[in-house]
């Protein structure tokens, strides 16, 4: 990307924070004006409080339970078709792990006794 290129990406955002800064201008400016028409609610009444449509809703009598099992059960999908399977490491090595792990993790050990480290 060339010098033109980042020229126009700057002078892009520069516009959209120009028009971003008259909106929220013209906002403030519209809530200002319209704050002085709203009346209050006569002293003594209490506002009726809304519900929704799912006030109450619990499936199976267990509401909390219903968003974690959807929770287990999609990442539990991920894990086994993404990663390796529950049982541990079966790839082309068996059971054990891959050779170049082996060796780097025996180098590893060595270090250490020679340094003196625990």
């Amino acid at each position: 990307m060339g010098t033109r290129g980042i020229v126009g990406i700057v002078l892009v955002l520069l516009l959209a924070a120009g028009v971003a800064g008259i909106a929220y201008n013209a906002g403030i400016a519209r809530g200002v004006a319209d704050s002085g028409k709203i009346t209050p609610p006569p002293s003594g009444v209490m506002p009726y409080p809304y519900y929704g449509p799912f006030y109450g809703f619990h499936p199976f009598g267990f509401g909390f339970l219903f968003p974690l099992l959807f929770f287990f059960l999609f990442f539990g999908l991920l894990k086994g078709l993404f990663w390796r399977p529950w049982g541990g490491y079966h790839g082309r090595y068996g059971k054990g792990v891959p050779p170049m792990f082996e060796e780097w993790h025996r180098r590893a050990h060595e270090e250490k006794r020679d340094t003196g480290a625990a």
